[in-house]
């Protein structure tokens, strides 16, 4: 009798021993699940993040291009007509394609004429270079390494414009752009990739 007591009892602890090492087991499968879905659940934040940031980054060059635009449309000038030299935009004053990226890294700085009294009698050129200087600053300012690139499309009223910046986010290969063509040649970037554009054809 005292013997099967015994035995009931040493059978009850050595199944509490395995119920116990079996919670155990259980409690760390969970937690490694967790862990995975966790990581993967950063993962996906992070790459909302980087979305949401190109994403204001391209806002912010539309923006950007339909300030140009109005500035284009303002001092448009005329065609090259009977004889008469072209003036304006038809000029190619707002031409900006010698510079690469590379070469954009100092800040444009302001002519000396600033054409904002009413005294001033400044010419179309005079008044683009103002416009290229302050819009040059904007684009500077307002994106990180933000360069242009303008190519006035020949007998037509229209520009190609693309607005450059170098997204500090691209870190990974699905950051890469889409399209080797999103920049064009004349900004020189090799193999960088971390540099995206934005292409806007403008038509005044």
């Amino acid at each position: 009798m005292h013997l099967g007591i015994v035995r009931s009892r040493v059978l009850t602890r050595h199944r509490w021993r395995l119920d116990r090492g079996g919670s155990l087991i259980e409690v760390l499968v969970s937690i490694v699940i967790a862990s995975i879905a966790l990581l993967a659940l950063a993962g996906v934040n992070a790459s909302a993040l980087r979305y949401t940031k190109m994403s204001q980054y391209r806002a912010t060059a539309t923006l950007l291009a339909s300030d140009l635009g109005e500035r284009m449309r303002a001092n448009k000038g005329l065609e090259t007509a009977g004889g008469v030299a072209a003036t304006g935009f038809f000029a190619g004053v707002y031409d900006y394609s010698s510079t690469d990226f590379a070469g954009q890294a100092t800040a444009a700085t302001l002519p000396a004429e600033l054409c904002n009294t009413a005294a001033s009698s400044c010419t179309q050129q005079q008044v683009a270079d103002l416009d290229m200087a302050q819009w040059r600053l904007l684009v500077r300012t307002q994106l990180p390494e933000g360069s242009i690139f303008i190519s006035r499309q020949s007998g037509q009223t229209a520009a190609d414009v693309w607005v450059a910046w170098r997204d500090p986010a691209v870190a990974n290969n699905d950051e890469a752009p889409a399209l080797a063509s999103e920049c064009p040649d004349g900004l020189n970037l090799n193999a960088d990739l971390s540099v995206r554009c934005s292409f806007f054809r403008i038509n005044l």
